[in-house]
């Protein structure tokens, strides 16, 4: 499971968007080789790589949108002050949970399958990361803005919006927006001490 949610994070935190890249597939293509070359950086180290992921996922993954989609009906009735907090502090998670299974990469592969695009807006592509011994599906859905980004993530089935729903919802259900973002700088202070 490991190697498979290391694989996975390859292509999660790897979306880049050149100029020149036109379709969610090509821009994926390009930005997978710039994440490898971070993780096979031997010179530097944890702490610049860790600059460097956070860099690449807070750039490439469209925040607004799966902030929306996880605490769902909780984010209309949120102020703003509460939804930039729950970026921050979900950027915050995201990149802590991901960055250690990055360090774990080991030279997989990447065969693209298929893309998808819907109303010129949304994109689903379909990928595998080839590992030594297993073949492992995963899926990305994008959204167009200022280029194509991540808004979920999809390794053998288990949506990262759908996971992160399931854990937050009965926190929401009975504390509301605040008491998540309490919970949340709680978790992460227990990680740090």
């Amino acid at each position: 499971m490991k190697k498979i949610l290391v694989s996975s994070l390859v292509l999660l935190l790897s979306f880049s968007v050149p100029s020149f890249a036109s379709t969610p597939t090509e821009s994926l293509k390009i930005a997978i080789d710039q994440l490898i070359a971070v993780a096979e950086d031997k010179s530097g180290d944890d702490l610049v790589k860790k600059a460097k992921f956070s860099k690449i996922i807070q750039a490439e993954v469209d925040f607004e949108a799966v902030s929306k989609r996880v605490v769902s009906k909780s984010w209309k009735k949120a102020t703003d002050e509460q939804k930039k907090q729950f970026k921050t502090q979900f950027k915050k998670i995201i990149v802590d949970t991901y960055f250690s299974l990055f360090k774990n990469y080991s030279n997989e592969k990447v065969l693209f399958s298929k893309e998808q695009i819907k109303n010129k807006k949304y994109a689903i592509v379909d990928t595998q990361i080839i590992s030594e011994s297993k073949r492992i599906p995963v899926r990305y859905r994008l959204i167009k803005g200022n280029g194509w980004k991540i808004y979920d993530f999809i390794p053998e089935g288990i949506s990262l919006i759908a996971t992160y729903k399931n854990n937050y919802s009965s926190i929401l259900k009975k504390e509301g927006m605040q008491g998540l973002l309490k919970e949340m700088v709680k978790v992460k202070d227990e990680k740090e001490s």
